[in-house]
């Protein structure tokens, strides 16, 4: 029996395999071509762009008329003994008015950064007062107050005291460093998944199911560096970082009612938890299954203190607590980079707070916070642990 085959024979057959491969793969792994999500009743989704709802005209003279805050280096800089010296070169000068400044201790020799709670005033922090600011979001409350924002397009009652807080900080506007958190996410370190289910209707349907997930595997992504459509993912077993509640899509919008959310946050190899309390989601659903709009909620103040300016509780990745010289480092580092004191926006924080009165210390005790994100289409794995799948949700 003769087993030689030509060249063109082979091409032929490579080819026929090929085909029949490709053939019985799901049509969902196929990136390329999207998957409509007409006649399905439930879909999956992981994050792939989230960031701080900010100000989309931001003008510093008309919204921070007393100028923007500054770090404790500008602020030594302008005291007598931080003047540079004539002997002084600028690099010197520099070296030693960091040193100084970042020297500053509280009674006891404590950091400003792990114990804000303990400094004298900031006169030097400023906040958004700019009532004609707009920007775009969730109406958590339900009213329009004088302190909330109005969209460009005249939605009243936005709720976002954050932006008043770091809206005169220079790394918060809209080309400014602090406003995403994609290195983080896209390096697989934290990352978010959704799942939509009991739909009947993707353009109108009364009450669908949403849960929400912190994701326990590294996001998948193109060449490119772009998170891959219909990639596969288990969500953390943890039941903290588990949330379901329910909504309703009217005319290709979903929106869902408030609830308790939390996902892992990771700053220079720290862990850390960001906590939505009375969460909710406004999004536009796409025929292709994407999905794209705004996580709004109230973020407790120390919480938030911590995982975006303090770091005092931040873990390793064993769970035990991070060094402290390690979180000192991180949380100077930051306030120097993106132009604050801790204790400024630490104070600063307790004044806007607008959420979850606390009557016993006569005091709101969260803030309200709204991040703009996006959504793409993928397997939502339910599992009992990383490794064991049981059920999936997503495009099929």
């Amino acid at each position: 029996m003769n087993l030689s085959m030509s060249s063109k024979n082979k091409t032929l057959l490579l080819l026929a395999i090929t085909s029949a491969l490709a053939a019985t793969m799901p049509q969902a792994l196929n990136a390329a071509e999207p998957t409509s999500l007409a006649g399905k009743e439930s879909a999956g989704f992981v994050v792939s762009d989230i960031k701080y709802a900010l100000s989309e005209n931001f003008d510093e003279v008309l919204s921070c008329p007393q100028g923007v805050s500054k770090n404790e280096f500008e602020i030594y800089a302008k005291t007598p003994e931080g003047a540079r010296k004539s002997t002084e070169t600028e690099d010197d000068f520099e070296k030693r008015a960091m040193q100084a400044a970042y020297a500053k201790m509280a009674n006891g020799g404590k950091n400003l950064c792990l114990h804000p709670e303990l400094a004298e005033k900031d006169p030097y922090f400023r906040v958004l007062d700019n009532t004609r600011e707009q920007t775009q979001g969730i109406n958590l409350d339900g009213r329009a107050s004088a302190d909330d924002f109005s969209t460009p397009d005249g939605e009243q009652g936005i709720d976002n005291q954050f932006l008043r807080l770091v809206g005169c900080s220079q790394s918060f506007q809209p080309s400014g460093t602090s406003n995403g958190f994609a290195i983080e996410m896209l390096a697989g370190s934290w990352g978010i998944l959704l799942s939509l289910s009991g739909v009947d209707d993707w353009q109108n349907d009364d009450l669908v199911e949403v849960s929400i997930f912190a994701n326990a595997d590294p996001i998948q992504l193109s060449p490119a560096r772009k998170p891959l459509h219909y990639a596969s993912y288990n969500y953390d077993s943890d039941s903290r970082f588990q949330t379901v509640t329910k909504g309703k899509i009217k005319d290709g919008v979903l929106t869902t009612e408030p609830a308790d959310m939390r996902f892992h946050h990771v700053t220079n190899a720290l862990m850390l938890e960001r906590i939505f309390v009375d969460a909710q989601i406004k999004a536009s659903i796409s025929d292709d299954g994407a999905l794209s709009g705004y996580l709004a909620g109230y973020m407790p103040i120390e919480a938030l203190y911590d995982y975006q300016f303090g770091y005092r509780h931040a873990t390793l990745a064993d769970g035990s607590l991070a060094p402290e010289a390690r979180r000192v480092q991180t949380s100077n580092g930051a306030s120097f980079v993106l132009g604050y004191t801790c204790q400024g926006v630490y104070q600063a924080m307790h004044h806007l707070a607008d959420g979850h009165y606390d009557p016993i210390e006569k005091q709101f005790t969260s803030i309200s916070t709204q991040m703009k994100f996006e959504a793409v289409p993928a397997f939502v794995i339910e599992t009992d642990s990383r490794n064991t799948d049981i059920t999936s949700t997503g495009a099929q």
